[in-house]
């Protein structure tokens, strides 16, 4: 697929970020008196046509902006990198409902590359293997272990290394520039909060070499080796790469280090806002979109639950428009 082949889809992409909400809206969204303010807020600015829950809304969303860029894509196939993480996050819900009894559509998460009844359905089979779905072998894997050691921990565990891997792999080869930086992003952050989280628990080395994946721009080997040992050993080698900051605002918090990474992301797509054709324009505006949603979940979930502007506003992510 050429680059020239995206103008159709870049243009129309580039129509609909004059739609998208503004920082200054987010922090007006944040000192709403109430959830209902801020629903009438969003119902008034375009961005809802009518009132319903957080969950609702954002599902909503989600799949609205999965419908437009399968409209103006023209190549599908370029949009796998975009559900990697959901995959296997709707594998593992599909794995542990077996066991629990839920019903896994309360947790499913959009978009998805596979049909989620069929996930569903499959899992009740135990046949992954032969949905059309990247890590149906990791699916495999992890319900064959959890059957036999009892331990849901350890299907976690498997099911969380497949999509490290799997954006890892995407991250090498992607045909577009932007995608293998983010792919490559998400992969090494995903394996510093591992490794991190090993060091803190004092996890075994049979437990590191499951759990943490292969690495983009990190040496795997010495990830693993310092997650092992001592603290200060291991965040002096994070230290002196390019997620030196992430590491910091790890130590003082998860959630601080949660919201480094969104918005590492949208300063990495920031350079394909002004970029006319190929892929990375789509990747820069999925993310910025996913950006939004997400702030506005974060608003929504934080006002139902009685938080104070202030407070919510240190939540909030930097906006891509």
């Amino acid at each position: 697929m050429k680059n020239l082949d995206y103008a159709y889809c870049v243009a129309r992409l580039r129509a609909n970020e004059a739609y998208m909400l503004s920082g200054a809206f987010m922090m007006k969204l944040c000192e709403s008196e109430s959830l209902d303010g801020a629903l009438s807020l969003l119902t008034e600015k375009g961005w809802i046509k009518e009132k319903g829950s957080v969950k609702d809304i954002i599902s909503l969303k989600n799949k609205e902006l999965w419908t437009l860029l399968n409209e103006s894509v023209p190549d599908k196939d370029e949009l796998g990198m975009f559900c990697v993480l959901n995959d296997f996050f709707n594998i593992k819900t599909a794995v542990k409902c077996q066991f629990s009894g839920a019903d896994p559509f309360d947790y499913y998460l959009y978009p998805s590359s596979v049909d989620l009844a069929s996930l569903t359905e499959k899992a009740k089979l135990h046949e992954f293997s032969s949905l059309r779905l990247r890590g149906a072998d990791t699916a495999e894997k992890a319900y064959r272990t959890a059957l036999l050691t009892e331990n849901g921990q350890n299907a976690e565990i498997i099911i969380d290394r497949g999509a490290i891997d799997c954006l890892c792999d995407y991250a090498e080869k992607k045909k577009s520039n932007l995608g293998n930086e983010v792919c490559g992003f998400l992969c090494d952050t995903a394996n510093i909060k591992i490794a991190l989280r090993i060091n803190a628990l004092g996890k075994g080395k049979d437990f590191a070499e499951e759990a943490i994946g292969n690495c983009f721009k990190l040496d795997r080997k010495t990830l693993l080796e310092l997650a092992l040992g001592e603290r200060e050993s291991l965040y002096a080698y994070l230290q002196s790469t390019q997620y030196a900051e992430g590491a910091s605002l790890y130590a003082e918090s998860t959630a601080l280090y949660e919201k480094w990474c969104d918005d590492r992301i949208i300063e990495l797509i920031g350079k394909a806002k002004y970029t006319a054709f190929g892929f990375d324009p789509v990747c820069a505006f999925y993310y910025g979109k996913q950006n939004e949603i997400k702030c506005v979940s974060i608003i929504l979930t934080a006002l139902q639950s009685g938080l104070p502007a202030e407070r919510i506003k240190e939540r909030v992510r930097i906006n891509y428009v």
